[in-house]
């Protein structure tokens, strides 16, 4: 029912906004903009350009509010475009500049890192549409049912994907290669 509530509730802000009350874009970007750019610093690790795709994400859907239709969750329809944006981002990748890191570092906080970074590493590993339902899923706590919406595809094969990821993503964590 809260589902049915926040959908009605998006649908209602759209429609007023194209109505003409444009300020109303701001509770839309305030309710999803943190979702949007989590999913976008996943695609690329680093803020800036996080920040920078997920500020573009937003000018798209307000150039093209007045085409939206409401079909489903906008919050869907929003992780769409971001997935373009990150797409595009990566076509015309430009070198990425390691930041110094100025402290010490613990033994600890170096042993997270490197958990973290090993863990990076193997998602990267994945084939495009398994990291994408890893993300999605676990990232951004989605179910398959609106994982499949944004990847244009069946449950089924979300599905499947999840599990041909989470086998090789073990795999490799063990030491195998993918």
């Amino acid at each position: 029912i809260m589902t049915e509530v926040i959908i009605v509730n998006d649908a209602r802000i759209i429609s007023q906004i194209k109505a003409g009350k444009k300020e109303l874009f701001d509770t839309l970007i305030k309710k999803y903009y943190d979702s949007i750019y989590c999913y976008c610093y996943r695609h690329v690790d680093n803020k800036m350009t996080a920040q920078d795709l997920t500020q573009d994400v937003f000018v798209t859907v307000i150039n093209n509010i007045e085409n939206y239709k409401h079909y489903g969750k906008f919050e869907n329809y929003l992780y769409v475009i971001a997935k373009n944006k990150c797409k595009d981002f990566w076509k015309k990748k430009q070198p990425i500049y390691l930041e110094s890191l100025d402290k010490e570092i613990s033994n600890q906080e170096l042993s997270d890192i490197e958990n973290k970074m090993f863990i990076k590493e193997a998602l990267t590993k994945l084939p495009e549409l398994e990291f994408e339902v890893i993300i999605l899923r676990y990232y951004h706590d989605l179910r398959f049912k609106d994982i499949a919406k944004i990847m244009e595809s069946s449950v089924s094969v979300t599905k499947y994907r999840m599990s041909r990821a989470l086998k090789k993503l073990e795999l490799y964590l063990e030491g195998g290669k993918l």
